[in-house]
């Protein structure tokens, strides 16, 4: 990592958002309301969108190069949104409350294309596979990628006598293997998610072996940092099994395509159609490439109608996607300054650095890592598993942060990176400082359940957003993005030729 001030870093770092929240009534119930068309159509939308559920609503930001403006930007699309959904309140945590049963949680609705179909018919594929309540837990996405200067300047260096676009997807895989091998850290530095409402597990805590936070519903572990990437959050118990290579972006895209065309017998006894019906788009193992839940994602953005592995395929890895972070509740928006100038020191490192290739070993050890820190991490004298070794977390830690303020040092300047890493390396010895512990600290001053609180906060910041201003220009310019999405959806609704059978057959065609 010598020379790095020569890479102009700082300048090169692009970054994008995606924020995903609950719509939920004053009463704290998820809200039954219709996608609003006044934010425009969930299927069209470049900004705003919907998850799994109808309710479940997901802000994308651009790509861009500045921190404040990515941020900026996402809070603009909050106020845009709050503006035209009455008094809904956007809920301002990870973990949802469930005050309903799970098949009354209505699902996403993309209207009558091929495409909007599809979408619909996949979300309900997850609701017969896995129930809907893990599928509305929320989190914050971080696309993070260099620029191709940078890109030129790191293969000049590296002497790579491959192409361009194969150094970049080399380079991005390397960054994915060292992601996962740190993935601890994450929810270690960021976690928010350390306690959950009973209603969540719908009354049942006895498999999971929690404990009482309180005795009016709130469950916990010990220590815990961010149920949402433990086993019961979005990681997923069932596809543990489930193993993709990430030594190459060949092995990547072969597994996944393996794995999606893969017969599942537990998918198999679901059915595909019931009363001319979709109740899933196969029994493959998984549906589609999405179904996937892993912390980092290879990207590259998708041309109208192709899959993700046929886009990595034709035209290798553009960026990539992390997927580990909770809402940060502590944020009008989910996710701060601090977190974005940590992510972008942590993400250069895991770049920057050589890793090792993945066995199922190494696989398997990244995963117990991240458990035993989502489940545990506060735990005094927490140990974790490296390269078949046991070692302190705070060893560990302390290892890290060596190497990242070396690289904050060089990014330091409009943005004082080194000061964010110094805010998060504090935690490593006083974990009283992390926002899981500052969240159930609040819980109990106020005297406060999961529910009560979140519900609490949700409305004070969704009342504090609805107060701010949105510029004349922003807000007109997302009128106009919102007007032209709700025609491009009936443009496309006009233009299907193809019956729905013949789309989803061609569409799987790509990936064989």
């Amino acid at each position: 990592m010598n020379d790095l001030h020569k890479l102009e870093l700082a300048s090169s770092i692009r970054r994008g958002l995606e924020r995903e929240c609950l719509r939920v009534t004053p009463k704290g119930d998820i809200a039954d309301t219709l996608h609003s068309k006044a934010i425009g159509s969930a299927l069209t939308h470049p900004y705003i969108t919907t998850d799994y559920s109808e309710a479940l609503l997901e802000f994308i930001t651009p790509t861009l190069q500045d921190p404040q403006e990515l941020l900026d930007f996402l809070q603009e699309l909050h106020l845009f949104t709050l503006k035209n959904i009455g008094d809904e309140i956007l809920w301002n945590n990870s973990m949802p409350c469930l005050l309903r049963k799970d098949s009354e949680i209505p699902i996403a609705y993309y209207g009558t294309s091929n495409i909007g179909k599809m979408k619909t018919i996949y979300r309900k594929g997850l609701f017969h596979r896995y129930g809907s309540s893990m599928q509305t837990i929320s989190g914050v996405h971080f696309n993070f990628s260099l620029s191709d200067e940078c890109f030129e300047k790191l293969r000049q260096k590296d002497s790579f006598q491959g192409g361009f676009q194969d150094y970049k997807s080399k380079k991005y895989m390397t960054a994915i293997r060292n992601i996962h091998k740190y993935s601890w850290l994450i929810p270690y530095m960021m976690g928010s998610s350390p306690s959950i409402c009973r209603s969540f597990l719908h009354k049942t805590s006895k498999k999971y072996n929690l404990i009482k936070f309180d005795e009016r519903g709130t469950l916990s572990y010990q220590g815990a940092t961010s149920l949402r990437l433990s086993h019961l959050g979005y990681t997923n118990a069932e596809q543990f099994h489930i193993n993709i290579s990430y030594n190459s972006l060949e092995s990547y895209i072969r597994d996944l395509r393996q794995i999606i065309h893969s017969k599942s017998k537990d998918w198999e006894k679901i059915g595909i159609i019931e009363n001319n019906e979709y109740k899933q788009l196969n029994d493959n193992i998984l549906q589609l490439e999405n179904e996937y839940y892993s912390g980092v994602r290879p990207k590259r953005k998708t041309l109208s109608g192709e899959s993700p592995t046929n886009a990595l395929a034709e035209r290798g890895v553009e960026y990539i996607e992390i997927r580990s972070l909770d809402v940060n509740p502590f944020s009008l928006i989910g996710i701060n300054l601090d977190q974005i100038l940590f992510l972008d020191v942590f993400l250069l490192f895991c770049l920057l650095s050589d890793a090792e290739k993945f066995d199922l070993e190494a696989t398997n050890e990244y995963r117990k890592n991240q458990e035993l820190v989502a489940r545990h991490g506060r735990t005094p004298d927490i140990v974790l598993f490296r390269s078949g070794e046991k070692v302190a977390l705070l060893d560990w830690g302390k290892e890290l942060f060596q190497d990242l303020f070396k690289i904050a040092h060089a990014l330091d300047g409009t943005y004082d990176y080194s000061k964010a890493i110094s805010t998060f390396e504090k935690g490593l010895t006083d974990p009283n400082l992390l926002y899981s512990a500052k969240l159930e600290c609040d819980m109990q001053d106020n005297n406060e359940t999961f529910f009560q609180h979140t519900l609490r906060r949700s409305a004070e910041i969704s009342d504090l957003l609805r107060s701010k201003p949105l510029p004349t220009e922003k807000d007109a310019h997302l009128a106009q993005v919102t007007r032209q999405s709700l025609k491009r959806q009936e443009e496309i609704e006009k233009s299907d030729d193809l019956e729905f059978k013949d789309f989803l057959a061609h569409y799987f065609q790509q990936n064989i």
